[in-house]
């Protein structure tokens, strides 16, 4: 079983899961709202900020240089996104509980396994190359969100999604790590995917509460 297989077995669970509750469940079944879609996506701009920061920060590591991607960034684009849709308030607005922990996290990493950031980068990124152009549709469509707030879903650098995802998992697949390593990363895949179901699930507690 080639690397990039034993990620997706071990990972299919929580996938499903964050693809399917809190949330992204309320996204797609039509019960959210701008607003409660912006602070969604205000916290998930804390968490690209993070995963990319740190891949710039550690670019000369061996393991971690070919997957400093740019064209996967999306910090600045939810930004623009956030402006559209909240203006002033964006200066009111605070993280949840869960995005700090994954921060944390993820600065934990960087100077212990900084390697591991690759699983947090796949785990967002190539989900978003999935999942975008079904979200446009959705948050067009159901939520009337125009064009000036859908700035995160743009793939306009990559001329050939297939192809490039496909390329992704052979970088996965060539990544030197030990034996160790390798289980570690493994994990990492399913802590990156507890988080995101962390944070999406105390959205919708919020929301719910509220």
């Amino acid at each position: 079983m080639d690397f990039i297989t034993e990620i997706r077995k071990s990972s299919a669970t929580l996938h499903s899961a964050a693809e399917r509750s809190g949330f992204i469940k309320r996204i797609v079944d039509g019960n959210a709202s701008k607003e409660s879609y912006a602070e969604y996506l205000f916290n998930l701009s804390a968490m690209y900020k993070c995963i990319e920061e740190t891949l710039e920060k550690n670019a000369d590591n061996e393991v971690i240089k070919d997957f400093v991607t740019p064209e996967l960034y999306r910090y600045d684009l939810i930004q623009q996104d956030l402006k559209f849709l909240l203006g002033d308030k964006l200066e009111t607005m605070e993280l949840l509980p869960s995005t700090l922990a994954f921060i944390d996290k993820i600065n934990d990493l960087d100077k212990s396994n900084p390697e591991m950031i690759v699983a947090y980068a796949y785990t967002r990124f190539i989900a978003d190359l999935f999942g975008g152009r079904t979200f446009v549709a959705l948050l067009s469509v159901n939520y009337k969100v125009s064009a000036e707030g859908l700035n995160y879903y743009s793939c306009d650098k990559i001329k050939d999604i297939r192809s490039y995802v496909m390329q992704y998992a052979a970088k996965l697949n060539s990544m030197n790590l030990s034996d160790e390593l390798r289980a570690k990363f493994i994990n990492e895949i399913s802590n990156a995917y507890i988080y995101n179901l962390a944070i999406s699930n105390e959205l919708e507690a919020k929301l719910y509460l509220n």
